[in-house]
């Protein structure tokens, strides 16, 4: 039986780090300087919860849809 995960280790670490990454820029711009357009607001809360579930589960129905692996087992 195959592994259901898709996202391979370094895939991990750099969907973990973009998450906590867009964490902070978001942090950065309600307090300290707003300095982000609306959308690109909308846009990175978007990405933040996309990034940290796939990081963590290592499972991206994005990448499933499309048949691609970067799993290694």
């Amino acid at each position: 039986m195959t592994s259901p995960h898709n996202v391979g280790m370094l895939d991990r670490y750099i969907r973990l780090t973009l998450g906590v990454a867009c964490v902070a820029l978001l942090g950065y711009h309600f307090f300290v300087t707003p300095t982000l357009h609306v959308i690109a607001i909308i846009g990175i809360a978007i990405l933040i919860p996309f990034f940290l579930k796939t990081g963590i589960t290592s499972v991206c129905p994005v990448m499933k849809a499309m048949g691609v692996s970067t799993n290694k087992e």
